[in-house]
């Protein structure tokens, strides 16, 4: 049985945009995965993501997830592994298959410039979209396709074998796609204001939340504060919600 100490919870780590950070300084879209106190799980690293984890977390988790390429969700991840390897620190990174040809071949061709392998600085793992990656033995995520202009994968995280956290990444309004995700009680979605054909808009997924009322639901990916939803629940960076209680 769980101790106390192994409830499972996440941690919001900013909501912006691909934008937001560059001309308003918020960090980019990104949660933390905890268990108890420990950081289990990173997903995304995009910009200011690094400076909100040792703000929220105090550390940048041992294990980092990457939805997609796009740089509001990867942009720093080559600096902090070759940060971390310089400081005696192997990261683990793990991404679908086809997110991470594109992250090896773009994201860290600056890599190359250091003469060392990409296994020089980090484990990379494989994850292959709709099966069980194990996090933890207690933990393990589930990539499912998102509707986005490039290979973006959302996920289902799963308490044992009990789905707990859903997690849709950048997409657009899909309901099969969300059908997908909300077996899990818990989910986050990306919205925005006004959608478009890899983003979905507040009206169409608060049209589906309303017909899914047993389900909790948070908001991401709309930008800076002053941009959140009215009509939705939003997260906000430093946000803490707790998903499971460990049971003694």
């Amino acid at each position: 049985m769980h101790s106390q100490d192994t409830g499972l919870s996440f941690v919001c780590l900013g909501t912006g945009r691909g934008a937001t950070t560059v001309y308003s300084g918020e960090p980019s879209s990104a949660i933390a995965l905890r268990m108890g106190a420990r950081c289990v799980l990173l997903v995304d690293i995009g910009f200011g993501v690094v400076r909100a984890c040792r703000q929220w977390l105090g550390e940048i988790p041992d294990t980092i997830l990457v939805t997609h390429n796009h740089s509001d969700h990867a942009a720093e991840l080559p600096v902090v592994l070759a940060a971390e390897a310089g400081a005696s620190r192997r990261l683990r990174v793990a991404a679908e298959p086809r997110v991470g040809s594109v992250l090896k071949q773009h994201r860290l061709h600056e890599l190359n410039s250091t003469g060392e392998p990409l296994a020089a600085f980090c484990d990379w793992i494989d994850t292959p979209a709709d099966d069980r990656w194990p996090v933890t033995s207690r933990l393990s995520v589930r990539l499912l396709r998102a509707r986005h202009s490039e290979p973006c994968f959302g996920f289902v995280a799963y308490d044992d074998a009990r789905p707990i956290l859903a997690y849709g990444g950048d997409s657009a309004a899909d309901p099969g796609y969300y059908d997908q995700l909300f077996v899990a009680p818990n989910v986050i979605l990306d919205a925005r204001a006004t959608g478009n054909d890899e983003h979905a808009d507040f009206d169409a997924v608060a049209e589906y939340v309303a017909a899914h009322p047993a389900n909790r639901v948070w908001i991401t990916g709309y930008g800076r504060a002053d941009q959140a939803p009215e009509d939705l629940t939003p997260i906000f960076p430093g946000d803490v919600v707790t998903l499971s209680q460990g049971a003694s």
